[in-house]
């Protein structure tokens, strides 16, 4: 399921992949946008056990963005950003915010590394049996 939505400063669309929501952002995402992300990533969330949101198609990252991820880095088990061009690496790198996220460079890297994090509580539970 693809679902998107659009505003003068900032379109979005989402797709779920099994139990994981993908968010994909393209244009800005600052104090004016703000609520369209909180909306489209809590749409994306409901039922998901895990987000991956794909910032690589944001030409800006503002600090009511960054605060954003903050927030939902605790609101779901399973976080995962993409991002691989400068407008958003820089942000997330001065402030240091790069330390808290899973940052992958491509939606199909952060996929694998959701599955993988899946996987490996199965796989210590047959090995300690």
């Amino acid at each position: 399921m693809t679902t998107s939505s659009t505003s003068a400063a900032l379109a979005a669309s989402t797709e779920r992949i099994g139990a994981i929501a993908v968010v994909h952002l393209y244009g800005e995402l600052d104090l004016a946008t703000v609520d369209q992300v909180e909306f489209e990533l809590a749409e994306a969330a409901d039922g998901a056990d895990a987000l991956v949101v794909d910032l690589d198609g944001l030409a800006f990252l503002g600090s009511s963005g960054l605060s954003l991820l903050v927030g939902w880095s605790g609101r779901i088990a399973t976080l995962r950003l993409v991002a691989t061009r400068r407008q958003v690496l820089r942000p997330l790198q001065i402030t240091e915010l790069h330390r808290l996220f899973a940052i992958d460079t491509t939606v199909d890297e952060a996929l694998a590394a959701v599955r993988r994090a899946e996987l490996a509580p199965a796989q210590q539970q047959d090995q300690g049996q």
